[in-house]
Formats: C-alpha cells, sequence, structure tokens
C-alpha cells in the first residue's frame, strides 16, 4: 500500500493527520505511488514554502512507514 492510500484510511478522523488525509484529497497533484520522504517533502515545500503542518505530514510518514515495515 502507497503512503496516499495508506493515509485516506484516516480521512474521517477528526485529528491533524485527517486534516492532512482531507488535504490530500482534494490535491489532485498530491503524489501518489511509492515516494521517499524527500519527494514528498519537496512537494509540500513546493505547495507552500511556509508550511507550517510539515511536522505533522512527516510523522504522518513516519507512522506509514512503521507500519509498512511489519
Amino acid at each position: 500500500m502507497d503512503f496516499y492510500n495508506w493515509l485516506m484510511r484516516f480521512k474521517d478522523v477528526s485529528l491533524p493527520i485527517g486534516d492532512l488525509a482531507r488535504d490530500a484529497k482534494s490535491d489532485r497533484s498530491f503524489p501518489k505511488g511509492n515516494l521517499d520522504w524527500e519527494t514528498l517533502e519537496k512537494y509540500i515545500k513546493s505547495v507552500n514554502p511556509q508550511n507550517p503542518e510539515l511536522e505533522i505530514v512527516r510523522n504522518a510518514f513516519n507512522y506509514y512507514l512503521a507500519e509498512k515495515s511489519r
């Protein structure tokens, strides 16, 4: 499962990860498929260089990697 599809499991959650999932769902340019942190970080910074949610994205990606490695 790629990060985008993993993230969509949280789209109905009333937490920052849910906000991220809803933002990703509404963003047609959000990267999909197998990607690494550098690619995702570059995309997030290109959309909003001052993105205060970057740490939320990083945490979500780390949770994804941890779950994927199980």
